[in-house]
């Protein structure tokens, strides 16, 4: 079973936060991400990993209610 982890990246802080997602594939992970983003009104991008793969980035919408920006693979 893969282990997933978000690390959200913050325009205030140096430190990314970092969570372990539910996800069982590299899709739910990217849309798990998308919602952890959202819940940090400083975030500026949640990095999805998938032990050492980099599974792809995820930002915040430019418009409120528009959806993330996925970007798939890096």
């Amino acid at each position: 079973m893969k282990t997933y982890f978000c690390f959200i990246e913050s325009d205030v802080m140096g430190t990314p936060h970092v969570e372990p997602l539910m996800a069982q594939t590299d899709a739910e992970a990217l849309a798990e991400a998308a919602a952890l983003l959202r819940t940090h009104a400083s975030g500026i991008a949640a990095h999805v990993l998938c032990g050492e793969d980099r599974i792809g980035t995820v930002r915040p919408p430019t418009r409120p209610d528009a959806e993330p920006d996925e970007t798939i693979p890096v």
